[in-house]
């Protein structure tokens, strides 16, 4: 199977309780690695800058992310994040960036299985994610970046996307609360969910950080408990859902089931610091039956 996963490398510097970690981050690394892990081949569409490690460019190509000529940029640095905590609350903020991706990236002639979505900083326009949607079977959105704007001092705020039309090209969509009211103007998750199902997309997921998870498969909206764990690192924690869910879905087609195999994935990946969580525990699959025998269906929604 091949699998195009869409938004920014990044190198995260991370502020834990005991110490600061300087990793390679992004989507293309957490969701693109797990997706590799399951057998599937991996199409980074990214962008990263000369200043990029080349050990970290060899060790994700040995474990199956390819970083292409085409994705180096001459002239703008790698995409950087500083990760801090402040009260319990995680902050991000941007400190370089990269120049936006590209179709000319995409390689002439493919198609893909499965395309996920996820820029963390604006970098695919509306236009882009039209081109990948046209050659992508099933498309998976993440729709962090296209909701974030970033204020002089490289701080995170919210707004609606550009471009509100852009649900209508993809097939599942993964959002926070904050995310899901910017796309929809519905803070509670299953009016969220509603409003993308009477848009056409028939599968979605609404994360709460340690709250249950609401999942929509079809008209039903089921409520998903998350599996309480010890939280030592959130950095990427996002991107494993996303990356467990396609992968799994790739396999069974059962949204639901991939779904609960993603959250199960996330959850338990709060334990491990950066890039360590797409080494998931054998736990992991006797959680996702447990989340998934327990899924409780709250609605149904009405499908466009």
């Amino acid at each position: 199977m091949k699998v195009l996963v869409a938004g920014f490398v990044t190198i995260d510097t991370i502020q834990l309780p005991t110490r600061q970690v300087m990793s390679v981050g992004g989507p293309p690394s957490y969701a693109g690695l797990l997706c590799s892990r399951f057998g599937n081949e991996v199409i980074p569409l990214t962008r990263v800058g000369a200043d990029f490690p080349d050990d970290q460019a060899v060790w994700l190509m040995r474990n199956g992310v390819v970083l292409r000529a085409a994705d180096r940029s001459p002239t703008k640095p790698t995409t950087r994040f500083s990760v801090g905590n402040s009260a319990g609350t995680r902050t991000l903020r941007l400190t370089s960036r990269c120049d936006d991706v590209s179709s000319a990236q995409i390689p002439p002639d493919t198609r893909f299985n499965a395309a996920l979505v996820s820029p963390v900083a604006g970098e695919v326009s509306p236009a882009l994610l039209d081109e990948i949607a046209s050659r992508s079977e099933f498309v998976f959105l993440d729709p962090q970046g296209f909701v974030r704007s970033f204020g002089a001092d490289g701080t995170v705020a919210f707004a609606p996307p550009r471009d509100p039309k852009m649900l209508s090209r993809v097939h599942a969509v993964k959002m926070d609360r904050t995310e899901a009211e910017m796309l929809t103007g519905r803070r509670d998750p299953v009016e969220a969910l509603g409003k993308i199902s009477a848009l056409g997309v028939r599968k979605g997921i609404v994360t709460q950080g340690g709250d249950s998870c609401y999942v929509l498969d079809g008209s039903r909206v089921y409520r998903v408990g998350v599996p309480k764990s010890p939280v030592l690192d959130s950095t990427g924690a996002g991107d494993v859902l996303s990356g467990a869910t396609v992968a799994w879905y790739l396999k069974s087609r059962d949204f639901l089931r991939s779904a609960c195999f993603g959250i199960a994935a996330s959850s338990l990946s709060l334990q491990m610091i950066a890039l360590a969580k797409v080494d998931l525990p054998m736990s992991v699959d006797e959680t996702s039956v447990r989340l998934y025998s327990a899924a409780d269906p709250v609605a149904t929604v009405p499908m466009a």
